[in-house]
């Protein structure tokens, strides 16, 4: 008899509300596992239950008799994970509980440590092939040891299995699971109006992981980086169009522009349907033939990734680009009249007062630049940054430091922790967000 797994969304806000990104990832791996046919696949997103998550647990997992439930996310979404798994090993201990994602991913043993006796195994890496022959292999009383991208407990020590290749062709895989997580009421429930028209944003991913490796950024997706075909992408955004209220896609891929002619192929074939779109672009790989070609195809958001207006901080950072790069990539699309969005993060390892200063005036004096969001750096897991902190000391329990949900903290070696507090006080004071820094050492 085949076993029965329920996938769960975890909830990430006390009541149901708007305002959360789904997590595509978990979409991939319940189509994939629908297309194996190793088991009986049930779904839950419980941001869009008014009943409490013990409430909706217990109910599910005794009707649909479930064996399995997998679930998983970023680091950042640690508190959230745990106490669905907790809430599920309380109600039946005897359901096996996979964690995966890029928590697990980053740094494997500390997640399953954190997670403690309520997850059972860890998926490492891209879950799409791992995930069905984990399940197989539980179904069939099957050992987990020949299974690669595992780790799991045995006689007290964490084992982790052969490293699972990276996929390589991404027009294999099947398209996500929009229908088994409510994707109709996540569209419903997110975006913004304009001129009296909604705006819900559709992640389409077109591409895994990077071949740059800033220091504040970890890749769960791989190693190497990889692209859709267009034809594969434009077919899922035919299915949307088909199945959901859909006018808006949001292209989440680091490196689209990488390939000059793709991205004008994209623009051109784009004009035949009914959306608006945006695209994250490096500043390196903007000119003034995307930009025109972008300007043309209904192209409405350009993500563009500053970080910080100092040249020492951006190579700190191995950005590999400059401000004056910055500059001139703003000055395009602005001019174009693109809607440009930008981050900047303070708190690299090598800031100053004066470095930071230097951004917040850059800052200040490019408001025209529409929206260039504020905020401070953070160590996730698996970054560079955040194995630096771990080795020197700042991040001294990284087990705490996830369930804490990855917290800011001062992770420059140039500022004093007064100093990095009067940083954040400016960013919180133009910004509006306030920050809750974090002390592992006092």
């Amino acid at each position: 008899m085949k076993p029965n797994i329920l996938l769960v969304i975890p909830r990430y806000f006390s009541t149901p509300i708007c305002g959360y990104i789904m997590p595509m990832g978990i979409l991939y791996v319940s189509s994939a596992l629908k297309a194996s046919g190793v088991c009986n696949v049930y779904t839950l997103n419980l941001n869009h239950c008014v009943e409490d998550d013990r409430t909706v647990l217990s109910r599910v997992l005794e009707d649909w008799n479930i064996d399995i439930v997998g679930s998983g996310g970023i680091s950042g979404q640690f508190i959230e994970i745990y106490p669905l798994f907790k809430t599920v090993k309380e109600i039946d201990p005897s359901i096996v509980t996979i964690a995966g994602g890029g928590m697990v991913t980053a740094d494997p043993a500390v997640a399953m440590e954190g997670f403690g006796k309520y997850a059972d195994v860890g998926v490492i890496g891209e879950g799409e092939i791992t995930v069905p022959e984990l399940v197989d292999a539980i179904g069939n009383g099957k050992p987990y040891s020949q299974i690669k991208g595992l780790i799991y407990k045995e006689d007290g020590q964490w084992v982790i299995t052969e490293k699972r290749p990276d996929i390589m062709n991404l027009d294999e895989l099947p398209l996500p699971d929009y229908a088994g997580f409510d994707y109709d009421k996540y569209l419903a429930s997110n975006g913004e109006v304009e001129n009296g028209i909604k705006y819900s944003p559709v992640a389409i991913i077109g591409g895994r992981s990077c071949k740059y490796n800033c220091t504040f950024c970890f890749h769960p997706s791989g190693s190497r980086y990889r692209q859709r075909s267009l034809d594969s992408i434009f077919s899922e955004i035919e299915y949307l169009l088909a199945n959901y209220n859909v006018n808006y896609i949001a292209l989440r891929e680091e490196l689209f522009a990488s390939d000059q002619e793709r991205v004008l192929e994209f623009c051109q074939r784009a004009k035949n349907y009914p959306i608006i779109w945006s695209i994250q672009l490096r500043v390196d790989s903007v000119n003034e033939t995307i930009v025109k070609a972008l300007k043309n195809s209904n192209c409405r958001y350009v993500f563009l990734g500053i970080e910080s207006a100092d040249n020492r901080i951006l190579e700190s950072m191995r950005k590999k680009i400059t401000i004056e790069q910055v500059e001139s990539a703003l000055n395009m699309t602005i001019s174009a009249g693109l809607d440009t969005r930008s981050t900047i993060i303070l708190g690299d390892e090598v800031e100053t007062v004066g470095s930071a200063t230097t951004t917040l005036e850059w800052w200040k004096e490019h408001r025209k630049y529409s929206a260039i969001d504020l905020g401070l750096i953070i160590a996730f897991p698996g970054s560079a940054l955040y194995n630096h902190a771990r080795k020197n000391g700042r991040i001294p329990d990284p087990v705490q430091f996830l369930k804490d949900g990855c917290p800011v903290i001062n992770l420059s070696t140039q500022m004093t922790d007064e100093e990095f507090a009067s940083v954040a006080s400016d960013v919180s004071k133009y910004s509006g967000i306030q920050f809750n820094i974090k002390k592992y050492n006092d």
